[in-house]
């Protein structure tokens, strides 16, 4: 990747993409990650907390939800007053779960064992260890109020939002229980004082986020880190669906290969191999009913399929370093023809880059397994490109495909994800209480 995609701006922006790829997956995380970020970052300056170590819990409260992400969608899409036990145990796994994605991620590893303890109780009655007090990381205790607060305050299918008052008067009751005494006592006094965040601007929340990877991050990121964030995005995105495990890095690999077939280089590269990741993001708004649905979709649900394109776009757009590419999401399901969709653009119309994407997309999906069908093989799917040139596929970008070398569509066939046996372990083990923490390796 060139300099535009390995500076610290760029992989700000990825981070960001981080909350938007969880408010999409669930909407009660929407925006709870920064809301938690700006309050615990108060709370740790009321506490004495140097920047630095402000800006470690800004950033981990940011991520500290990661591990929700593919974990409890069906719950989500169907809001109950209260969880079932199943669930409920599933939930309980999210935060050793966040520490093991937290772990990977370059510059930010540091922040998993922050991560890892921001549900543990001041009185040890907390997850995953139950410790206590002393032994639970002070950021850790910011963030395990800082979390209620901000919950608090959202409504919920078992209750409305609490206001101020009856919030600061659960802190006092839950301080020595659930809360550290200290930071209790921090909280109670930015209260008191008018000190606590009137409302959530994203603006400012843009601002602060900026501020804290200053502090954690170095001006100039190498392009493996930004490649390696990538993955975790586009991990993130395919784990809605387990049908679609290593789609998004299998897209943007054949995407490079293609281009650099046609002669494509520098920034266009980058923009394929970025574009490849990030492309089925706005799937994370697409119930899980309908992306693992058996029977054919009704036009209700084809209609939300349809639409995919578009949020991810938009999503991208409003993130000031990654709008660039949000042109390819939108348009890769454009068809050479004037058939596709969103915008119904035909031949030359279609920009390139998206051109790119709609073959390498609709190549890996076919040699993949999905809910209503089994994988294709290999020679089937190139059989059903050639076939589609001219109709589906721009004719350049499909003569480009054949010319792909033969070892890079070796490696795209054995990283395919899943056999139907595979997808339905996973969905059973959703749906049991196997996701308790326990099978998640430490990594700090």
């Amino acid at each position: 990747m060139d300099d535009s995609g390995s500076g610290r701006s760029y992989y700000t922006g990825l981070l960001e993409a981080l909350t938007v790829i969880m408010g999409c997956a669930n909407r009660y995380l929407r925006d709870h990650g920064p809301r938690v970020a700006t309050l615990a970052s108060r709370m740790g300056k009321e506490l004495g907390l140097s920047d630095r170590e402000r800006a470690r819990v800004f950033i981990a409260a940011v991520l500290s939800d990661l591990g929700m992400i593919g974990l409890v969608e069906d719950a989500w899409e169907h809001p109950a007053p209260s969880l079932p036990p199943g669930v409920r145990a599933r939930v309980r796994a999210h935060p050793a779960r966040s520490a093991a994605c937290v772990a990977k991620i370059p510059h930010l590893s540091e922040l998993a064992p922050m991560v890892w303890a921001h549900h543990e109780w001041w009185d040890g009655r907390g997850y995953p260890d139950g410790v206590a007090a002393a032994r639970i990381p002070q950021g850790a205790a910011i963030l395990r109020l800082a979390d209620t607060v901000c919950a608090l305050a959202e409504e919920r299918p078992h209750r409305p939002a609490l206001d101020r008052t009856r919030i600061a008067a659960v802190v006092r009751e839950e301080s020595g229980r659930e809360f550290s005494p200290d930071v209790a006592g921090a909280y109670l006094a930015l209260d008191a004082a008018g000190g606590l965040p009137a409302r959530f601007d994203r603006d400012v929340y843009r601002d602060a986020l900026a501020v804290a990877m200053a502090h954690l991050v170095p001006e100039r990121v190498s392009p493996l880190s930004a490649k390696q964030m990538l993955r975790i995005l586009a991990d993130l995105i395919d784990a809605k669906d387990p049908y679609t495990g290593g789609h998004s890095r299998r897209v943007a690999g054949l995407a490079v290969a293609i281009a650099e077939q046609i002669g494509l280089m520098g920034s266009a590269k980058d923009l394929l191999w970025a574009g490849g990741y990030l492309h089925d993001l706005g799937k994370l708004r697409v119930p899980l009913r309908v992306l693992t649905k058996e029977g054919r979709l009704t036009e209700e649900e084809f209609a939300l399929v349809r639409l995919h394109p578009v949020l991810g776009a938009d999503l991208l757009g409003t993130i000031p370093t990654l709008w660039h590419l949000s042109t390819g999401v939108r348009y890769h399901h454009e068809r050479w023809d004037g058939r596709g969709y969103p915008a119904g653009l035909r031949g030359d119309r279609i920009p390139l880059v998206a051109r790119i994407l709609a073959v390498s997309d609709a190549y890996d999906a076919m040699i993949s397994s999905r809910a209503y069908r089994s994988a294709r093989t290999p020679s089937d799917a190139m059989e059903e490109v050639a076939r589609s040139a001219g109709l589906h596929f721009c004719p350049e970008v499909v003569e480009a495909f054949f010319e792909v070398p033969a070892e890079t569509f070796a490696a795209i066939h054995a990283d395919r994800p899943v056999t139907p046996a595979l997808v339905a372990d996973a969905q059973r083990r959703r749906d049991t209480t196997v996701f308790d923490g326990t099978e998640v390796v430490r990594m700090f």
